[in-house]
């Protein structure tokens, strides 16, 4: 796990769907108590929040999935500078 600026944590979530080998990619605040993570089920991504709201919710292709995550990261990290970024990368 690794701290880092809380914009390039953002930018990390944001072109998470291009990485063709990442399963999962998981941001927690400072303190770990809130998170946000995508999580790549079949063809498409699952978006798991953890904090302020508890959802598992599938995320539509386009722009409607990355409105859904910004939503969800705005929710979760209102103040946050930091954030810590977990990725779990399929071998190969």
């Amino acid at each position: 796990m690794k701290l880092m600026p809380i914009k390039q944590a953002q930018a990390k979530l944001f072109n998470a769907a291009s990485d063709k080998r990442l399963q999962e990619i998981a941001l927690r605040t400072f303190k770990k108590d809130r998170s946000v993570a995508l999580q790549r089920e079949g063809d498409g991504w699952v978006l798991i929040e953890e904090g302020f709201e508890a959802r598992r919710t599938a995320l539509p292709f386009g722009p409607a999935g990355k409105r859904l995550v910004k939503e969800a990261f705005k929710r979760e990290f209102p103040r946050s500078t930091r954030a810590y970024v977990e990725e779990v990368r399929r071998a190969g």
